[in-house]
């Protein structure tokens, strides 16, 4: 995972939603007002599933950041390289 991505947890009226973002200060940056960029929430979180507690959002938070982390790093092994 690059520096500019994460795993958010994004809280609505009706629950959690877990997204893997890139540049996710894109949520507030609108020129001529103050408060989120709903075009960019929207991308971000629109279609993701809603979790009804905390807990079931922290562990697919945790299960995506495990999910990404075997791809972006995976273990290589190298046996017998010097043989």
């Amino acid at each position: 995972m690059s520096a500019d991505n994460g795993i958010y947890i994004f809280q609505t009226k009706d629950g959690y939603r877990v997204a893997h973002c890139q540049a996710i200060e894109n949520i507030s940056w609108q020129p001529n007002r103050k408060g989120l960029n709903t075009e960019t929430v929207e991308y971000y979180f629109g279609k993701c599933k809603v979790f009804k507690t905390r807990v079931q959002a922290l562990e697919e938070a945790d299960r995506l950041y495990e999910e990404i982390m075997k791809s972006d790093c995976p273990i290589n092994r190298i046996w017998n390289f010097f043989h």
